[in-house]
């Protein structure tokens, strides 16, 4: 059965033209940009989703939501020409894609076209989840978490199971992990990890160049750093279960506990 969109946006563009004739400048006020907001209902009773944002530019976000359905919320935002969206849900496999094309974005103007997505599932799925560029989020769910990124941040708040992420080029944000695991790597950015209970393995990494922080409870751990700066204030066991490895080829590395 078709899923039911519901329109819950409006559109409104303001035009105005500035002159000023000191120092020749000449100003045009950009116009304000249309905003259009859409809600989809999926139903859904599975344990893992996989979500493909696969075009550009696509902000998507993750958060917790009701048992027995999807909700996707979807905001498209442009300056010059509304972007053409299309999403395709799969029932098999549980997989939902987000494409968006935005016309004339090959153009080196400024112009704007972007879609941000909001995709609520039941707090206890197990997420995989993939962009190609724009910010991908998670917060607040129990299940694991399995994140990629071409090229974009990501953010990880909360998360109460195991982590795995992945960024060509990006920021990796994690706080307030409640897992046991966190596999975190970035091409070029900064990973950040922070846990509220003793992980048993954690991997922070950069290949290039990036600073590295963990923070964890007081425990015995078993470190492993590489990096131009390394600052430990932690109890170093190497026969410890419990591991942390935080490397970057060019950049420092803090690794520290509560």
């Amino acid at each position: 059965m078709r899923a039911l969109w519901l329109t819950a946006g409006a559109m409104a563009t303001v035009i105005a033209l500035f002159w000023s004739t000191a120092a020749l400048w000449t100003t045009f006020a950009r116009a304000r940009e249309p905003v259009v907001t859409d809600l989809r209902s999926i139903p859904f009773d599975g344990g893992t989703v996989e979500i493909k944002a696969t075009a550009t530019p696509i902000n998507l976000f993750v958060m917790p939501g009701r048992a027995g359905e999807l909700l996707i919320s979807r905001s498209l935002s442009w300056s010059r020409e509304q972007p053409k969206v299309a999403e395709s849900w799969d029932p098999a496999t549980a997989t939902l894609r987000l494409d968006t094309d935005c016309p004339g974005s090959g153009q080196p103007d400024g112009s704007r076209c972007q879609a941000d997505y909001t995709v609520f599932v039941p707090p206890e799925t197990d997420v995989v989840a993939g962009t190609t560029t724009g910010d991908l989020a998670v917060h607040n769910l129990f299940g694991s978490l399995r994140l990629t990124s071409v090229s974009g941040a990501v953010r990880l708040e909360e998360a109460a199971g195991p982590v795995w992420a992945r960024t060509g080029s990006g920021d990796i944000d994690a706080g307030r992990l409640g897992g046991e695991s966190a596999d975190l790597e970035t091409g070029a950015g900064e990973v950040r990890v922070a846990f509220t209970g003793r992980p048993t393995s954690v991997r922070a990494v950069v290949r290039t160049r990036g600073d590295v922080s963990v923070v964890v409870p007081p425990a015995p751990y078993a470190v492993t750093t590489v990096g131009t700066n390394v600052t430990l204030d932690i109890e170093r066991d190497a026969a410890s279960q419990r591991k942390i490895e935080a490397r970057t080829l060019a950049g420092s590395v803090s690794v520290c506990c509560r």
